[in-house]
């Protein structure tokens, strides 16, 4: 669903970079294979979101990059509502915003509530301070002025370029008014990792303090809302999140050690 959204764009899309990053077998799908608009880049083993989004930015031809995440399809005309902000030079990046059509189970609604935010969405397009890709444009001479994505980060990478993209005084845009759907529900272990990664410390190196923070934000406003909204089954998962947040970031940090280990 989610490459079938972005070749049926109303402003048609030069080429498509697939990064296998390390799967043991090729793409099951021979139409994707064979395709002429569709080039697959391979890593031997597995390296992380970073490196694959430095590798497909730096391989791409074209002046804007779109990011899609493999989960979610975009509307008909997001390449063309994104492209009418990158009238001004400093606008380095646009992102549409979640609109679930999945609300029917505790998981869905956490989901739409916590990690999407969709309640929270504002009005009117206008600059956000992070980075995100799970829906974006991106305008290609800024990710290279920038230094392209980090390719040691496998969590923060987008937030991490965001902040340098910053300081070069470009800004993001957040736009309502471009639709970016999910394309199914997720299983409370996939909303957790999720949660987990979106939540990560800025370094991906799991701290105290972090975990800390978490649980503070998993009671006020998370839980708070969710009873609010007469949601037990939510609230429970915001009890949840904190904790499987420091498993999976002590988890992921450990993996890393090794990996790096053995590579030196």
């Amino acid at each position: 669903m989610c490459l079938e959204s972005i070749m049926k764009q109303t402003l048609r899309v030069c080429e498509i970079i697939l990064i296998d990053d390390g799967s043991k077998t090729e793409c099951p799908n021979k139409s994707i294979r064979n395709s002429p608009h569709v080039r697959i880049l391979r890593n031997e083993v597995n390296q992380g979101r970073g490196f694959s989004r430095a590798l497909a930015s730096r391989e791409a031809s074209g002046q804007f990059l779109l990011f899609v995440d493999a989960t979610n399809r975009i509307e008909e005309r997001f390449i063309e509502k994104s492209l009418s902000h990158f009238d001004d030079p400093k606008v380095a990046a646009v992102s549409g915003t979640f609109s679930s059509e999945y609300k029917s189970t505790a998981v869905d609604r956490w989901r739409s509530r916590h990690l999407f935010r969709e309640s929270q969405t504002p009005q009117v397009a206008e600059p956000c301070k992070m980075l995100i890709t799970y829906g974006t444009m991106m305008r290609t001479s800024a990710v290279m002025e920038a230094g392209n994505f980090n390719p040691n980060l496998s969590y923060k990478e987008d937030q991490e370029l965001g902040e340098r993209l910053g300081k070069l005084g470009y800004f993001m845009i957040g736009d309502p008014g471009i639709k970016i759907y999910p394309s199914k529900s997720n299983s409370l272990a996939q909303i957790f990792e999720r949660y987990a990664r979106w939540n990560m410390d800025p370094n991906e190196k799991p701290s105290f303090e972090g975990y800390l923070h978490n649980i503070k934000a998993s009671i006020k406003p998370m839980i708070q809302s969710d009873l609010q909204a007469d949601d037990w089954g939510s609230a429970l998962i915001s009890l949840l999140a904190p904790h499987f947040q420091l498993y999976h970031g002590v988890k992921a940090y450990l993996k890393r050690k090794n990996e790096n280990r053995k590579h030196h």
